[in-house]
C-alpha cells in the first residue's frame, strides 16, 4: 500500500458494533490495512461460496442480504470482492439497507490489475468509478492506495511470466514466482512516484470510506429513477 487512510473504518464505531465483512475468503478477522476492528465488536464473515471455510458465519449471495434486518449493521467492509460480483450496484443497495443510518461502509477495489485465474472477474473500478458506485453514501474519504510502481510491478511480473511461458501453464506458474522475486523492488518507487500529481493516471487499488446518510431509501430510489 502506498497510501494509508486518514481515517480507519473502525474509528467511527461504538462499543459492541456489528461488522459485516463480505467476501473475506482468507478469514482475516476484519483486519485490513486501515486497522483492526474493536475488540468488543461482533464481526460476521459473509462468504458467497465455500461453506466449509473455517470461521464463516454466513454463506449468502451478496446480492441478497435479507437474512440481516434493515438497519441492524454498524459497518460493512468489502475488500477486492466486487470485481467478482455480477451486479455490484445491487450489492450497494443491499449494503445500504442493512446499515443503520449514519453507520460506515468501506469498499476496496482494483483498477489496473491482472485477472485472478481461479475466479471469474467482471469489473474494475477507477477512482471516479468507485465514487459513482457508492454515490448513495456520504463520502468521508476516497482515492487510490496502490499507485504507479505497484501497478507496474504486478503487470510486469505477469507480462514476463506469460512471454517466457511458451504457452505452458506450469512454466507460467513458475515464472510468476520467479519474477515476483526478481521485480518486487519496483513497487517501492511509489515512495517517490506516488507523490506526483500525475500518479493517479495509473493506479491499481482504489477505496471508498463513507457513511449511510439519514435520507430515507425511498427518496434515494426516486432520485435514481
Amino acid at each position: 500500500m502506498f497510501k494509508k487512510l486518514d481515517h480507519s473504518s473502525y474509528e467511527f464505531l461504538q462499543d459492541n458494533a456489528t461488522i459485516f465483512d463480505i467476501g473475506s475468503k482468507d478469514n482475516v478477522g476484519g483486519e485490513y490495512a486501515f486497522g483492526k476492528p474493536p475488540t468488543n465488536a461482533r464481526v460476521k464473515f459473509v462468504l458467497t461460496s465455500k461453506p466449509d471455510t473455517p470461521g464463516v458465519d454466513l454463506v449468502a449471495d451478496a446480492h441478497d442480504l435479507s437474512m440481516a434486518a434493515d438497519g441492524s449493521v454498524d459497518c460493512v467492509v468489502t475488500v477486492s470482492t466486487l470485481r467478482h460480483i455480477r451486479f455490484p450496484q445491487k450489492v450497494m443497495v443491499e449494503n445500504r439497507s442493512i446499515l443503520h443510518p449514519g453507520k460506515i461502509l468501506y469498499v476496496g477495489g482494483l483498477f489496473m490489475f491482472p485477472f485472478n485465474k481461479d475466479q471469474e472477474g467482471y469489473y474494475r473500478f477507477s477512482i471516479d468509478g468507485i465514487k459513482v458506485l457508492c454515490e448513495d453514501f456520504e463520502c468521508i474519504e476516497s482515492g487510490f492506495n496502490r499507485v504507479l510502481a505497484s501497478c507496474m510491478c504486478h503487470l510486469l511480473v505477469h507480462f514476463c511470466a506469460i512471454t517466457l511461458s511458451f504457452n505452458n501453464k506450469i512454466i507460467y506458474g513458475i515464472n510468476v514466482d520467479l519474477f515476483t522475486w526478481l521485480l518486487f523492488w519496483i513497487k517501492y518507487l511509489d515512495i517517490i512516484l506516488g507523490k506526483y500529481k500525475m500518479a493517479k493516471v495509473i493506479h491499481a487499488g482504489v477505496y471508498f470510506l463513507g457513511r449511510k446518510t439519514h435520507a430515507p431509501d425511498v427518496l434515494l430510489n426516486d432520485q435514481n429513477q
